[in-house]
């Protein structure tokens, strides 16, 4: 098992994502940017800055986050998404969904906010899950779930002009979009749903694995295949779909965990590996394509000093290397940086 790198941060870490390079390219880019989500009794987003590992570093301590700028955040932070690189997007656990702009000086504040999850009785419903629509313009939405089982979509440029559909009974726990026009969200009742943005209050497919009774904790899309879906269970598996055949999807499941599965991302660099992290407080890196008939690798990462579960993590898509940051229930931000052309 390799080790992860650890930087106690004295502060439960529940969100975490990479920032777009300033310059539109990272690979000019000396040092890359990241913003963390954190719970319990800290609730905050923290700004931070990494040496960005395309360049040679030599120095140790260049594998070291530093904190540049934090604000409070109201609720526990449930996830966070970069749009572009002076904003970023938070679902709480009061339901809200917020975008915080970050200036020139490297600064966070809050920029707008909307309660987007109530229960029936009103009462506020925790914001699980955050996708952003992949269009190159203005008029992009935010969509995001919940624990009230709607969908929520609103423009990144007006929050208030919110949509809500119910989708669902039960607590919907993660949320994308394979295309600009389709969304797909996981549910705890172990279930994966199809979406025509179009007519969002109408099921365009519904996938569930017949072999197991899971719950699914995430769901990711691939970055090029929009045929292709990952979602991670409550019992350590990570299911990779292929919904070329809606009334029959294609599904192969791998068991790389002990326990929940929180947050799954196909690699940016190499999508035919699958980025997992779990509960049982580790991350794995599973090869699920494989390539002439070979046995599929696990690569497993974790940390001696690091006991408590893995909440989240993000996999940098600016960097020729392979650098991951994620953070843990142990109070723990953990960072690799593998400037080997292979991840294994």
């Amino acid at each position: 098992m390799d080790s992860l790198q650890v930087q106690p941060v004295a502060r439960m870490v529940t969100g975490v994502c990479w920032l777009p390079p300033r310059a539109g390219n990272a690979f000019t880019d000396t040092d890359l940017y990241f913003v963390s989500g954190s719970s319990a009794k800290h609730k905050e987003l923290i700004l931070w800055t990494t040496a960005n590992p395309d360049f040679d570093q030599t120095d140790d301590t260049a594998n070291l986050a530093t904190l540049v700028a934090k604000v409070p955040h109201d609720g526990d932070v449930h996830d966070i998404i970069a749009p572009t690189n002076d904003i970023v997007a938070t679902a709480s656990s009061f339901g809200t969904v917020s975008i915080y702009n970050i200036t020139d000086t490297n600064t966070l504040s809050l920029r707008e906010s909307v309660t987007a999850h109530r229960f029936s009785n009103d009462e506020p419903a925790v914001a699980t899950s955050l996708s952003v629509q992949p269009l190159d313009s203005a008029s992009a939405e935010i969509a995001s779930c919940g624990e009230d089982g709607r969908i929520a979509f609103a423009p990144l440029s007006r929050l208030d002009a919110l949509q809500r559909y119910e989708v669902d009974s039960t607590v919907i726990t993660g949320v994308c979009w394979p295309m600009p026009t389709q969304l797909a969200a996981a549910t705890r009742a172990g279930q994966v749903k199809l979406f025509d943005r179009r007519t969002p209050d109408q099921v365009q497919a519904v996938f569930v694995d017949p072999s197991h009774e899971h719950a699914f904790e995430c769901i990711a899309a691939h970055p090029s295949q929009s045929f292709r879906l990952a979602t991670g269970t409550d019992t350590g598996a990570v299911l990779i779909w292929d919904t070329r055949n809606l009334k029959k999807p294609a599904m192969e499941a791998f068991n790389v965990h002990d326990a929940n599965v929180w947050s799954v991302q196909f690699h940016p660099n190499d999508p035919s590996k699958i980025v997992s992290c779990s509960d049982d407080a580790s991350m794995a890196v599973t090869q699920w394509v494989s390539e002439d008939g070979q046995e599929r690798d696990v690569r497993r990462l974790s940390a001696f000093f690091n006991a408590l579960s893995i909440n989240c993590f993000d996999v940098c898509p600016f960097t020729r290397a392979s650098v991951i940051v994620a953070g843990s229930d142990s109070g723990n931000l953990l960072m690799e940086k593998n400037t080997q052309f292979g991840i294994f």
